[in-house]
Formats: structure tokens, sequence, C-alpha cells
């Protein structure tokens, strides 16, 4: 029985590896080419694969560079994703662990790779919004729905006042990052530690006032 089993499940492997290795090499030649100066024949090749077999399992250029980008911003954000799991809820260590969170996003966003991720984004979004949609549901959506599990939890420990975690995510993420494009030259430039760390004070600061709850 295990043989049979291992011999039909022999082909899904094969497409599974030959789908990774196609969105491995997209990555790279898109993230220095841009959308439109990628070439499926050099994402083909770098692939080891033939150029139908790019448009066989992904129709075409303009699906590949969605899923591709979707794909890398899940990859960059399993760090993120780890620091919001790992957020301290007792009610003598949450604030800190506000604070230690928002420095970690943000070092999280200016990592290279998410950093390229992010510029490659908002460049191609007018070209095509649903390349924004598609890496916000897979990179970024998960982020922002474990935070507000975690603001939720601190909410009905009454730590945080909140009526909706979601909204209430949002704008910790907001609050925390909002000076980022100003210390980093709109990600194009190192952005100083401490004063990304005084930035990421001021907006837990306003945040952990917004929620504070009433005395």
């Amino acid at each position: 029985m295990g043989t049979t089993t291992d011999i039909g499940d022999a082909p899904t492997a094969r497409k599974r590896d030959k789908r990774r290795a196609i969105l491995d090499a997209a990555a790279p030649v898109f993230g220095e080419a841009g959308y439109e100066r990628a070439s499926v024949d050099a994402i083909a090749g770098a692939a080891g694969v033939s150029k139908p077999t790019v448009y066989s399992y992904f129709g075409g250029k303009e699906q590949l560079f969605r899923e591709t980008m979707a794909d890398v911003a899940r990859q960059v954000n399993e760090v993120s994703y780890r620091h919001v799991i790992a957020l301290d809820l007792h009610p003598d260590r949450f604030r800190t662990g506000l604070h230690e969170l928002g420095v970690a996003l943000t070092r999280c966003q200016r990592d290279g790779c998410a950093a390229s991720l992010s510029r490659l984004v908002l460049a191609e979004s007018r070209r095509d919004p649903a390349v924004f949609e598609e890496v916000r549901r897979a990179g970024f959506g998960p982020i922002r729905e474990a935070l507000a599990g975690r603001l939720a939890r601190l909410g009905n420990a009454g730590l945080l006042d909140i009526d909706d975690a979601d909204v209430a995510a949002q704008h910790f993420i907001a609050l925390t990052q909002s000076q980022l494009p100003e210390l980093t030259a709109g990600g194009s430039a190192e952005a100083d530690e401490d004063l990304v760390a005084s930035a990421v004070a001021l907006g837990v600061d306003a945040f952990l006032r917004a929620y504070a709850p009433a005395r």
C-alpha cells in the first residue's frame, strides 16, 4: 500500500518542485528588472524549465508576477508573524512588549528583501491593483489578524479598551510605522536605529493613550 501511495504522489511532488523552482527564480528577476523588463525566458532559464512550462503553471507573466510577489510577502513576513505571536500579554509586561513588538516589526519592514518588495509593489500597483491586494492578503493580512487576536486578549483582560480588534491592529501598525518613509527616504536608505526606536515609542505611547481603559 505504501509503495502505491508513493508512486501516486510522485507526479504531484514533481509539480510542486517545478512550481517552487519557478517562483524562486522569478523573485530575483522581477526584483532586479521590474515587471516590464523581466522576461519569461530569463525566469524559465533560471528555473531550469521551458518557457511553455512557466505558462502551463501560471498562465502568463502577469499572474506569475502576482503570485511571486505574494509568495515573497509570505516569506519575508514570517518573522513578523512570529514576533506578533510572541507578544507578552502579562499585565505587568504588555506595555514593554508592545514597544518591543513595534521595533521588531519596523526592523522586519526595513529588511532588504522586504524593502525591495514594498518598492516593487508600490511601483506596479498602479498598473495592476491586484498586485497590492495579493500581497496584502498573503503577507500582511495574517500579521494583522494575529495582532488583532493578541490585542483582543488584552481587551478581554481589561488592559486595553478595544471595541474592534482589527481596527486597533491597523492603528498600532500605522502609528508605529508612520515615520518610516521619512526616516528611510522611502525605503531607499538605512535608518538610524535610535531615531526609529524613538519614532516607534511615540507611536506605541499614542496607541496606549488612545486605547487606555476608562478609569
